[in-house]
């Protein structure tokens, strides 16, 4: 990948409104399914769902041998220096650390992406983000070439978003709306209003800060309006609740019809 196609990766979320994908099933016929349709960018869940290390190299050259433009994230499990270099040495476009719930939280993941001496990221110069040894300048570029994502999903996370928000190298904020009901009572319930209103009041934050801000939509109307609200980037689907969803209303579907036959 040339120097051009990285910097647009880095810079995908401020330069426009992007749409994208979360991608959970381990599947890479899926994954180039998803790039011949073009989104902006597709995330694999190595939090929830059957992605790994073991199987993302995989599934990113799915994505890579059909579409170069779309930028491959992976959302780590947890804040762990050790997952995010391992998820990093695959070679991937950006991050995404979830439950982060202050700026020492922040502070701590963007350490762990980054190359001494800024940061506390274990060394390799010879993994698959470095094309195995030949990119002679992958450890001083590195940490400048890939989007670093914080999730802020909890009370606690928006208590503290402005000084996140903040955090020298932070390249966008993304809220989840699960976990954030869950940690207000509303377990299951993210649509509720005192959710909805947390939510809106954490985007006119981020916006205020001009960061990027993120969420992910399950509905088409759903993600309509959260473009509408100013929300950068928003995942307009989940592939199993997507592939489920569809499932079943085309089965239904069919009950139906051969019940009035």
């Amino acid at each position: 990948m040339i120097n051009n196609e990285r910097k647009y990766k880095k810079n995908l979320f401020k330069q426009k409104q992007t749409i994208g994908i979360w991608a959970t099933l381990g599947a890479p016929c899926l994954a180039e399914i998803i790039a011949n349709v073009g989104f902006d960018w597709i995330l694999f869940d190595c939090e929830h769902g059957t992605n790994g290390p073991l199987n993302l190299i995989d599934q990113l050259n799915a994505v890579k041998s059909r579409n170069r433009e779309i930028a491959c994230l992976v959302r780590v499990g947890s804040n762990d220096i050790v997952e995010i270099k391992r998820v990093l040495d695959i070679g991937v476009d950006g991050i995404m650390i979830p439950m982060i719930s202050n700026r020492a939280d922040a502070e701590a993941a963007v350490k762990y992406c980054t190359y001494p001496p800024d940061g506390m990221r274990g060394v390799s110069g010879i993994c698959r983000a470095s094309n195995h040894g030949l990119r002679e300048e992958y450890l001083k570029q590195a940490s400048n070439e890939m989007s670093i994502l914080v999730q802020v999903e909890n009370l606690d996370g928006l208590k503290n978003l402005e000084e996140i928000v903040n955090t020298e190298g932070i390249d966008g904020v993304f809220i989840g709306p699960s976990d954030l009901a869950a940690s207000m009572g509303k377990l299951g319930n993210s649509s509720d209003r005192k959710v909805e209103g947390e939510i809106r009041k954490a985007l006119k934050l981020i916006i205020r800060n001009n960061k990027p801000a993120g969420i992910i939509a399950l509905s088409n109307k759903g993600g309509m309006q959260r473009f509408s609200q100013g929300f950068d980037f928003v995942a307009v689907a989940h592939d199993a609740h997507f592939i489920s969803k569809e499932l079943n209303s085309l089965k239904s579907q069919f009950s139906e019809y051969l019940k009035k036959k």
